[in-house]
């Protein structure tokens, strides 16, 4: 799969998004903010993770499932198992197996809130990522070659989902907790970012730049409300506050990778956007342990906590990815590679 530096780029922005609006909390005493806002940089990941599997997903027939499965698993699995017993080991945690098995399992977010954010709370998105890797292994498996009314059946049921939920089920009610956590909401932002590569082939400058402008409106416009009217600003989008997000990244991506296409590339360029895009998974895993390790080890506090945090989670991003990321991944590629037929 071809490394798009844009994408790269932004898929560094997304994580380091979540993690100042998890560390939003170090430097301020307001409630909400616009750090706060950045939380939609998950919605940014979805989307971003829909543009990147765009050509499988639009032509499943022409992958092998077994060869997908394990350069998936191989991707994220290692870090994130290891990012599991990282938080389990942390003095302010404890060591519960049954927990523990329930994130190595991708079932946190299928027993309670308390458990889905237990050790870390960025941890409530992967069994989200994975089960979309399962719906394209599906329709990699049944080799279908248009797929594109069952994703669209498939979107609609899911905004119907959104739709009864917000309208029907209490607040804190345990299958809203499911449903909103799973691919059974959040599969349209996956999606958008599938339409984004479409949409971003045939764009010129002129047009990215229009869709940027619009996103960042977009975005401006939903971060103002979700600042002025915290959490009710989800019933003043009937429950579709994530999804416009979403779509607001969706118009920033074609304009990121529309514009940078037509940018001279460079040499640093091109390094900086691999930079960011290898330390992202790290980023997002392990920024939410940082502080507290800080905390437990000096006494840091306010401003001087929060940069040093960004230091340091950084610093244990790019060991991680020297020493098991990046190598889990290339081993995975590597026996993938094994169950591709030959052409004769």
């Amino acid at each position: 799969m071809n490394v798009n530096p844009a994408i790269e780029l932004l898929r560094g922005i997304a994580a380091i998004m979540v993690m100042l609006c998890h560390y939003a909390v170090l430097i301020q005493d307001v409630e909400r903010s616009w750090l706060n806002f950045l939380f939609t940089g998950v919605n940014f990941f979805f989307v971003i993770s829909g543009f990147v599997f765009a050509p499988l997903l639009l032509s499943p027939a022409r992958e092998n499932t077994t060869a997908f499965a394990i350069r998936r698993t191989f991707r994220i699995y290692p870090l994130y198992l290891f990012a599991i017993i990282f938080y389990a080991l942390l003095p302010q945690k404890t060591w519960d197996n049954n927990i523990i098995l329930q994130h190595a399992l991708f079932l946190h977010t299928t027993v309670s809130k308390e458990i889905a954010f237990y050790y870390n709370p960025a941890f409530w998105s992967l069994p989200v990522e994975v089960e979309f890797y399962l719906l394209i292994g599906l329709l990699v498996f049944l080799k279908i070659r248009n797929v594109t009314l069952v994703l669209l059946f498939l979107s609609g049921l899911s905004l119907l989902t959104v739709l009864w939920a917000n309208h029907f089920l209490p607040e804190d009610s345990y299958l809203k907790l499911v449903l909103s956590c799973h691919l059974s909401s959040i599969l349209p932002e996956f999606l958008l970012g599938t339409l984004a590569y479409l949409v971003s082939k045939n764009c010129d400058q002129l047009q990215g730049f229009l869709y940027g402008i619009a996103g960042l409106l977009l975005l401006f416009v939903l971060g103002h409300g979700f600042v002025v009217h915290g959490n009710a600003i989800v019933g003043m989008t009937f429950g579709f506050f994530n999804l416009l997000s979403a779509l607001g990244y969706q118009w920033i991506i074609i304009a990121g990778v529309v514009f940078l296409r037509h940018a001279q590339s460079t040499t640093v360029w091109i390094l900086v956007a691999g930079i960011m895009g290898n330390l992202s998974y790290g980023v997002y895993l392990f920024h939410n342990a940082i502080p507290p390790l800080m905390n437990k080890f000096f006494e840091f506090t306010g401003i001087t906590l929060f940069i040093v945090s960004i230091l340091i989670t950084f610093v244990i991003s790019a060991i991680m990815y020297q020493i098991l990321e990046n190598p889990m991944r290339k081993f995975g590629r590597c026996y993938a590679k094994r169950f591709y037929q030959s052409k004769s």
